[in-house]
C-alpha cells in the first residue's frame, strides 16, 4: 500500500525496521516485533526472517477488535488458533498486555 509492496513481502517492515535501528540489522540488535491480526502479518514475519536470519524478528498476533466480545469468544480462540498454526510467536489477549512481554523469552 504505497510506499511499500502489499504483505506479506517484508520490505516494507525491514525498511521500517533500519530506520528505527540506524539502517543495522542483525544479531547484535535487539529483538524487533511486529504485531498484526491477519496471516499476512504472520507471514511477513517468516518472510522477514528468511530475507535477514542473523535479525530476531518476533511474530505476535492478535485477533481484531470485533471479536474481543463475550459473545465472539468461540470465533476468537478459532481465529487465534490459526494466527498461532501460522507462526505467530506469541498471542496477545489485548493489545495492553505489550507492556508485559520479556523480548528475552525469544
Amino acid at each position: 500500500m504505497g510506499d511499500a509492496p502489499d504483505k506479506p513481502n517484508p520490505k516494507g517492515f525491514i525498511n521500517l525496521s533500519k530506520k528505527l535501528l540506524g539502517d543495522k540489522l542483525g544479531s547484535s540488535n535487539i529483538p524487533i516485533a511486529y504485531v498484526g491480526d491477519t496471516i499476512a502479518d504472520i507471514n511477513t514475519v517468516i518472510n522477514a526472517r528468511e530475507e535477514i536470519p542473523s535479525q530476531k524478528f518476533i511474530s505476535i498476533g492478535i485477533s481484531p477488535p470485533h471479536l474481543h466480545s463475550k459473545s465472539r469468544l468461540k470465533e476468537r480462540n478459532s481465529y487465534e488458533k490459526n494466527l498461532k498454526n501460522a507462526g505467530a510467536d506469541l498471542i496477545l489477549n489485548c493489545i495492553n498486555d505489550l507492556e508485559n512481554i520479556n523480548l528475552d523469552l525469544f
